[in-house]
């Protein structure tokens, strides 16, 4: 019981966290000063219309395989790979990587295989707002999806610079990159007040470490990573470095990273820092007009803290309803009566036991769900996922727009 109670502690602290942060992020725009990105935007670019696969980058693999505790036989970071915290990073993640891949990503793939791949049509674009650098879930449960575009309040962050005279710094940088992954391992979701202290370290400054470890360890193979901004047009637009991204002065840093999955089919993802309320969008034209022009869209989401119950997160939440041919969530996504009192007619699939949040989110209780999941009838889940994360608690929803 005390075990339960403190894990239940942990996410109402990141629920608070993660409401308190949206709210109190600078309402005023900041418009990207031509001067200061004339030096640092290099091309836009766009994804290739053939499935052709991409050339991948030795060193950038080598790079994600040590960040990934992956031993490869090439020559690359030999002397990080000699060293005895790499070894025992290695050998411990590998082996708790190996226990999750078995039990918690089978029961998942099982669930796509037999759910998701029979239901939801396959779009294009996989729309993951509020994610953090959960690429995993993304990708396992939508593996066809060309472009995966994620958003949240984590920084983007910048590659690891690993240097023979600073080998004495291995071991923090190891440990931070499991301190990060405990949350997303055991509950299913990452704790924004634990991201927040997390990614803003010298080691690990943001997303992109964790980005790379998910891809790298699923199969993955990288073909180039890049900081990005969107133009006022909606476009995206490559910055020449990680540092100059930092210092821009933008409402939207992103990174751009093409990777081919395990059967050399070629995928992008976007991962952007924002401010995704009411009151950051409608200072931020350029993204608003990016997400215009993801056409039709899946959606995923998932310990999304209730954010978009609220009147103050109704941009997002549009979005997502208007461009959506599916949307796949648990009950801290889009509060169920926004589907009902929509326009369009939608088909609801029911997973897992819907009862009530977790006390913190005792006010976010849905008596329309409740009473429609029960009525409809609800499939087995057979995994734990999002804040109800006991496999008995947890609920999954479907909605296809007919």
């Amino acid at each position: 019981m005390k075990q339960f109670i403190t894990i239940m502690s942990l996410c109402c602290l990141c629920a608070c966290t993660t409401e308190q942060s949206q709210q109190q992020i600078d309402n005023k725009a900041t418009t990207t000063q031509a001067s200061e990105v004339k030096d640092s935007i290099v091309v836009k670019e766009e994804l290739p219309e053939t499935k052709k696969s991409f050339e991948i980058d030795d060193s950038l693999n080598a790079l994600a395989n040590i960040i990934s505790g992956i031993d490869d036989d090439n020559n690359m970071f030999d002397f990080v790979k000699k060293s005895e915290d790499f070894k025992d990073f290695s050998k411990s993640f590998s082996k708790r990587w190996k226990s999750y891949d078995t039990t918690r990503i089978a029961r998942l793939k099982n669930f796509r295989e037999n759910e998701i791949s029979k239901i939801v049509s396959n779009q294009s674009t996989l729309f993951y707002p509020f994610s953090g650098p959960d690429i995993l879930h993304a990708q396992t449960f939508f593996p066809k999806a060309d472009k995966y575009v994620m958003i949240g309040l984590e920084p983007v962050g910048s590659l690891p610079v690993f240097k023979k005279e600073e080998t004495d710094s291995l071991e923090s940088y190891f440990q931070k990159i499991n301190t990060s992954l405990n949350a997303i391992l055991k509950f299913s979701f990452f704790r924004t007040q634990s991201m927040k202290e997390d990614l803003k370290n010298e080691e690990v400054n943001g997303t992109l470490h964790l980005l790379c470890l998910f891809l790298k360890r699923t199969g993955n193979q990288l073909a180039s990573i890049k900081p990005v901004i969107v133009d006022s047009l909606g476009q995206i637009e490559f910055v020449s470095t990680f540092e100059k991204l930092q210092k821009l002065k933008t409402n939207t840093r992103g990174v751009e990273i093409k990777f081919n999955d395990i059967n050399q089919t070629p995928n992008v993802l976007y991962y952007f820092s924002l401010n995704a309320s009411d009151a950051g969008l409608k200072h931020n034209q350029n993204f608003s007009n990016y997400l215009k022009q993801m056409g039709e869209i899946n959606t995923y989401l998932k310990g999304a803290s209730y954010l978009m119950h609220k009147d103050y997160f109704s941009i997002i939440r549009q979005v997502i309803l208007e461009q959506s041919k599916a949307i796949i969530q648990d009950d801290s996504g889009i509060a169920f009566h926004y589907f009902t009192e929509s326009k369009v007619k939608w088909k609801y699939y029911f997973y897992g036991d819907y009862t009530k949040p977790i006390p913190m989110f005792a006010q976010h209780y849905q008596r329309d769900l409740d009473s429609l999941s029960h009525l409809q009838g609800s499939k087995p889940l057979g995994f734990g996922i999002g804040y109800n994360f006991r496999d008995k608690n947890s609920n999954f929803m479907i909605a296809v727009k007919q």
